[in-house]
């Protein structure tokens, strides 16, 4: 991580750029970035979301965001300034979507795009493509710290090695491994074994649910539809570790409330 002088409050801002990344599509990435982006907010940070999936963009869907005259792909091509590109959302978040009609593979571009949002904002967390290629590589390189996501099935973990060991090989920190979509099943390997394949420590287990569905149909982030809900929690205690901070306890009336919200959760 990099100090970058902020005039906003005369303070120095220590902006943190993360990339989110998993090794293979259908593990909930995006989602999850999405409410990640929402719950820092929540919690007081200036957080700035971009789209770092420039063949499959859709960040800018999670949040009801339609069509943009500006979107990263022409900053990266140098037909726009970012700040011409950056839409603020009612959720408190900024968001920087791509466009994937638009992608020229300029994605080597996105490291300097960014320069004038370190030490103002205080998260950037950068949605990258599922996979190693390219995209993800760019994704990686422009940021410090790398959050690993995966479903807990074992194809899925696999592929999060190949993720791991390109975040490695590019001297990215890894902040650690969210269990994306948990859903208790047989079929899901078990949360021991699954830090010994990985070798990564496990900070979040976030399950399935509809609400996260209903979240994503409605365009409205799990943490503020549904704030009570048991993935909303989840997401929110990751939110904490990132900063440092164990969870807090929830008073009895929300943990009450959590599981009457949790009834028939698929």
């Amino acid at each position: 991580m990099i100090l970058f002088y902020s005039g906003r409050n005369n303070s120095n801002i220590m902006t943190r750029v993360i990339s989110v990344v998993s090794g293979k599509g259908g593990a909930g990435k995006t989602t999850l970035t999405a409410n990640l982006g929402v719950a820092l907010s929540n919690q007081g940070e200036d957080v700035l979301i971009i789209d770092g999936n420039f063949t499959g963009a859709n960040i800018a869907q999670h949040f009801g965001v339609g069509f943009q005259d500006v979107s990263l792909n022409d900053v990266l091509e140098g037909d726009a300034y970012i700040t011409q590109a950056v839409a603020k959302h009612p959720e408190g978040v900024s968001i920087l979507p791509a466009s994937v009609l638009e992608f020229n593979g300029q994605e080597q571009n996105l490291k300097h795009s960014i320069v004038d949002f370190l030490g103002d904002k205080d998260f950037v967390l950068i949605d990258a493509a599922a996979g190693t290629d390219d995209e993800v590589q760019a994704a990686i390189e422009t940021s410090d710290e790398v959050l690993l996501v995966s479903h807990p099935e074992l194809p899925a973990l696999t592929n999060t090695l190949g993720a791991k060991k390109l975040a490695e090989e590019m001297d990215r920190e890894i902040l650690g491994l969210v269990m994306n979509m948990v859903r208790d099943e047989k079929s899901e390997v078990e949360h021991e074994d699954i830090k010994e394949l990985v070798d990564e420590k496990i900070i979040g287990e976030v399950p399935e649910h509809k609400h996260v569905r209903e979240g994503i149909a409605l365009r409205k982030p799990v943490v503020s539809y549904k704030p009570d809900s048991r993935a909303s929690y989840a997401i929110e205690d990751v939110a904490h570790k990132l900063k440092g901070r164990e969870p807090p306890k929830r008073p009895l009336q929300k943990r009450l409330k959590m599981r009457l919200q949790d009834v028939s959760p698929i």
